[in-house]
C-alpha cells in the first residue's frame, strides 16, 4: 500500500522568476501513476479545498478505485490506520511531508513498530530552527514543548546547547552553534534509534541560510534483504535528486 499523510492536491505550484509559475505532479499524482500500481492508496488531507481537488483527481484516475481519501488530520488518522492492518503480511510506502513540526515522535515510533513500512520523511529544518533559538533562554515553554514532541526527548537541551558564556551582567548563558549541522545530526541520531536503516538526508531549499528541509529515507523492516535494498534506494534515488 501507499500512504500519503499530508497529501495536498496532487499537484505542486512552483514559482519561477518574479511572476512566473509552473505546475508539476505532486506525491499523490506520482503514486497513482506508478506502474505497476499499488494495491491500495490511503491519502490524508484535512484542508477542504485541497481534499476536494485531490478527490477530483482520484475520481478521474484509472487507479482511483484503489484509493481512499480521509479528510481528518494525520495525527488522528495515521495511528488508527497503522493499527488496522496485519503488518506481517502487508508492506507499504509512507510519505510523511509536513510543512512544519506537525509529526510527533509518538507517530514516528508507531511507524517504526510496523517493521514493514518504507518511509520518506521530510523534516522541516527551518521549523526546528524557528523553535530552537540561538540562546536557550529565548526558548519559551511552547517552543520547548514543540521541540520535545517532535524529537521525542528533552536531550536536545544538552545535545544542542553546549556553549557556555557570561552575559553583560555576568549571568551564565548557554547557546547552541549558530549553524544547522548539530540540529541535523541530532535528528538523524534520533531516527536511527528507532529505524533499522536511515540513510543520509537530502538537503532541500538551500540558500544563504540553513536548508528548509531534510528528506530522509528510513526502513522499518529489520531483515537483511530489506536493509540491503534500502541502501540501494538511498544511493540510486536520493543521491540523484
Amino acid at each position: 500500500m501507499y500512504i500519503d499523510s499530508f497529501a495536498g492536491t496532487g499537484r505542486c505550484h512552483i514559482r519561477e522568476g518574479a511572476d512566473g509559475e509552473r505546475v508539476i505532479d505532486g506525491s499523490a499524482k506520482i503514486a497513482l501513476d506508478c506502474a505497476p500500481p499499488f494495491h491500495v492508496y490511503h491519502f490524508i488531507e484535512p484542508k477542504k479545498s485541497h481534499a476536494d481537488e485531490l478527490q477530483s483527481l482520484i475520481d478521474s484516475h484509472p487507479n482511483g478505485p484503489r484509493a481512499h481519501l480521509d479528510r481528518k488530520p494525520a495525527a488522528k488518522v495515521l495511528p488508527l490506520l497503522l493499527k488496522r492492518f496485519d503488518w506481517k503480511s502487508t508492506r507499504g510506502v509512507l510519505f510523511l511531508d509536513p510543512y512544519g513540526l506537525q509529526c510527533t515522535w509518538e507517530m514516528v515510533e508507531q511507524v517504526a513498530a510496523t517493521k514493514a513500512l518504507d518511509v520518506f520523511f521530510l523534516v522541516s529544518i527551518s521549523g526546528l530552527f524557528r523553535q530552537a533559538a540561538l540562546n536557550q533562554r529565548s526558548i519559551d515553554e511552547s517552543k520547548r514543548a514543540a521541540l520535545t514532541a517532535f524529537l521525542g526527548t528533552e536531550d536536545w537541551k544538552t545535545a544542542l546547547y553546549t556553549r557556555e558564556q557570561q552575559d553583560l551582567f555576568d549571568e551564565p548563558s548557554i547557546s547552541r552553534e549558530p549553524g544547522y549541522q548539530g540540529m541535523l545530526q541530532f535528528t538523524t541520531q534520533r531516527l536511527r534509534s528507532v529505524f533499522p536503516y536511515v540513510g543520509e538526508p537530502l538537503l532541500l531549499g538551500r540558500g544563504k541560510g540553513p536548508p528548509m528541509f531534510a528528506l530522509y529515507f528510513a526502513v522499518a523492516n529489520p531483515s537483511e534483504r530489506a536493509l540491503k535494498l534500502a541502501a540501494r534506494v538511498s544511493r540510486d534515488i536520493l543521491v540523484r535528486l
